[in-house]
């Protein structure tokens, strides 16, 4: 299953790239909705190959979670592997720059079952669909409206 958005937010490739692709900023959502998330070897900085592991309840269960950036290529490209229990998830995220300050950002999340409790899930999934389809574009808009936001501050400042 698939599910794919698009948004054109008015801000540089650079810093629309730098702000979507900010792992650590996922890290840190996570924890705040109860998940137990470390870093794997302590990394400081984002290149291809970081990971996290940890656990995360989802539906009632604590469940093992994984996840790697397998492709990070400035400005263009950034993809994340994620594995949580028998589910996994592929998200990937492109910049087009439109013009000097209006970039396209693309984000398609794949997500695969490798066992039949996952099928179970995702066979949910698949029923609410356009639900989750509708909260994937609204949490892509209002992270666009606030880089945006944060880009025009940092402009005023100089």
């Amino acid at each position: 299953m698939i599910f794919e958005t698009r948004e054109e937010v008015d801000v540089p490739r650079d810093f629309a790239f730098w702000r979507f692709a900010d792992f650590t900023r996922y890290e840190q959502a996570a924890r705040g909705y109860g998940a137990e998330i470390r870093r794997v070897n302590g990394f400081t900085e984002m290149t291809e190959g970081v990971s996290w592991r940890g656990s995360v309840v989802v539906r009632g269960k604590t469940r093992g979670v994984e996840a790697t950036v397998t492709v990070l290529n400035p400005p263009e490209r950034a993809q994340m592997q994620t594995v949580v229990g028998g589910m996994r998830v592929d998200v990937d995220l492109t910049f087009e720059e439109l013009a000097p300050e209006k970039t396209l950002v693309r984000a398609s999340a794949q997500l695969k079952a490798t066992t039949l409790g996952a099928r179970l899930i995702l066979q949910t999934v698949k029923l609410a669909r356009k639900k989750v389809q509708g909260k994937i574009d609204s949490r892509i808009v209002a992270l666009g409206n606030q880089f945006e936001n944060d880009y025009r501050r940092q402009q005023r400042r100089g």
